[in-house]
């Protein structure tokens, strides 16, 4: 079992189910076509070096993230997988990025200008096209003239064009394909002019989920990877969830008697005998946005009371007689027979999926269990 930490507050994260998940993204898309595992945003919060080693153990060609300080991390971590970094650093950044061999993902002619001054050989270049999302990106059609400007620029090389496209709700290809189709456009061009175009980049999760005929010969995959699947999605192959538990412990208990003075004054209403107990996590690590109204304490749910505070966070343990001190509490996941699940607690809040391990604030440690680790 997994270590208990100074404070017992932790999220476990599953690497087993996150290694499942790239190989069944490899099975789905096939041997030829690069896998970029995007693990930007901290890993969507499980820890980027840690699910980016683990992916890159079990069939990912790529990282990417979409922060260069991130890559810059993953590096002096010891990884050596090639690493993509989406568009999100100044200019000035580019002889950081260098230095590090990672591959940046230019918008702009003033990037690609800082990129050939700050190379001294060969430096391979993305550029993204901007083709339905309306962020970041050259606008597909200024795109041909924009990346043959930059490639007239001394030691860029063209490593690949990516997009990140706009996943609508429903299945409707009509709008994908219009998408897909500016992006088709500027590489058929580019490669008519004589410019190669190495690698085509373009589902991400939604579109590798629903629309296989846009893979081209590379994809990047985000929260599938880590078993994110939203409500109305059906995965064409099992993935897993790399969110086993978000747990705390009791760390104090104390019975309450109903008020007899300034009862409405009171955090919240006690009008009968209350065993109330206190864990270590609050609204400085997103208790706020976590929870589903209750916990699991030894099987049974215990209801929160009142609102969390910076640090704690009280829960009713009235039902639960002999809870103790040092008790497992579980925020969300499975305890006995009861679960909290992650999708519960995201509908709660109104959170896409994908923001709940995120929301699990930075000094909460993620503590990494596997097969070797359960016993």
């Amino acid at each position: 079992m997994s270590s208990i930490p100074a404070r017992p507050t932790m999220l476990e994260v599953d690497l087993d189910a996150a290694a499942h998940n790239i190989r069944a993204v490899r099975e789905l898309v096939g041997a030829k076509r690069k896998i970029f595992a995007v693990i930007k945003a901290g890993g969507y919060g499980f820890g980027a070096a840690e699910l980016g080693a683990v992916f890159a153990r079990n069939g990912a060609d790529w990282l990417g993230v979409a922060d260069l300080t991130e890559a810059i991390r993953l590096r002096l971590r010891g990884i050596d997988t090639p690493i993509l970094v989406y568009p999100n650093s100044l200019p000035s950044a580019a002889a950081d990025a260098l230095a590090h061999d990672v591959v940046p993902t230019l918008v702009d002619l003033e990037a690609a200008r800082a990129y050939s001054e700050a190379a001294s050989g060969p430096c391979n270049i993305f550029v993204k096209v901007d083709v339905g999302l309306e962020r970041l990106g050259v606008p597909a059609e200024q795109a041909v003239k924009t990346i043959r400007a930059m490639l007239d620029l001394p030691h860029l090389r063209l490593g690949g064009i990516c997009a990140h496209p706009h996943a609508d709700v429903g299945h409707d290809t009509a709008y994908a394909d219009w998408q897909f189709a500016r992006f088709t456009a500027v590489v058929d061009e580019l490669e008519a002019q004589g410019v190669r175009v190495p690698v085509r980049l373009f589902a991400a999760t939604p579109f590798v989920l629903r629309f296989p005929h846009t893979y081209l010969n590379a994809v990047d995959p985000g929260r599938m990877l880590y078993g994110i699947i939203m409500p109305d999605e059906k995965p064409p192959v099992p993935l897993r969830p790399a969110l086993h538990a978000l747990k705390t412990h009791v760390i104090a208990l104390k019975e309450l008697t109903p008020r007899e003075r300034f009862a409405e004054r009171a955090p919240f209403p006690v009008t009968t005998p209350m065993r109330l107990g206190v864990v270590p996590i609050g609204t400085a690590d997103g208790m706020l946005w976590l929870h589903a109204g209750r916990v699991l304490v030894r099987g049974h749910a215990a209801p929160i009371v009142g609102s969390p505070s910076l640090e704690h966070t009280r829960i009713d343990l009235t039902g639960v007689p002999d809870a103790a001190v040092g008790d497992e509490v579980v925020i969300i996941g499975r305890q006995g027979d009861l679960e909290i699940a992650a999708a519960e607690v995201a509908s709660r809040h109104h959170l896409g999926l994908h923001h709940v391990a995120t929301t699990v604030g930075p000094r909460v440690p993620r503590v990494y269990i596997s097969a070797s680790s359960r016993g």
